[in-house]
């Protein structure tokens, strides 16, 4: 399995993925809890491997997730990955999985936004574009 992030200032969007990219979890965290989300994540699913998206404030987060590894989990491997684009992909997806309700099905799409945030459904786009760059997912 893979956890996969879409690291934020204030909340971050983390998904467990199969290695065929399908969905196992996904969750939106407030970003201080960061550390004690990937040990129960670890427990929980027991990943081998994390990617991260190399936006916003990967340069915070990805020592910590370096350091949890070293600390915690030395057999689990660490990757960070190109998210330009993912938060427009993320709404798409957020629009497939959630149906619209009242006025939002007369409303075009691309004219709205969700009305909750999206990093969950980003880190599962991150996740995927690494199986990807791995050759897989078609």
């Amino acid at each position: 399995m893979i956890l996969a992030i879409d690291p934020g200032s204030e909340k971050t969007g983390t998904a467990v993925l199969g290695t065929d990219g399908s969905l196992v979890c996904r969750q939106i965290i407030p970003t201080g809890d960061f550390s004690c989300h990937l040990r129960e994540m670890y427990k929980k699913y027991a990943f081998t491997h994390i990617v991260m998206g190399n936006g916003t404030n990967h340069r915070h987060l990805q020592p910590v997730a370096e350091e949890w590894i070293r600390k915690e989990a030395p057999d689990v491997t660490f990757s960070l990955i190109d998210e330009k684009f993912t938060t427009v992909e993320g709404r798409k997806l957020y629009w497939q999985y959630t149906p619209r309700h009242g006025w939002r099905r007369l409303v075009p799409l691309s004219l709205q936004y969700p009305p909750e945030p999206v990093d969950d459904f980003v880190a599962w786009i991150i996740g995927q574009r690494y199986i990807k760059s791995l050759g897989g997912l078609s």
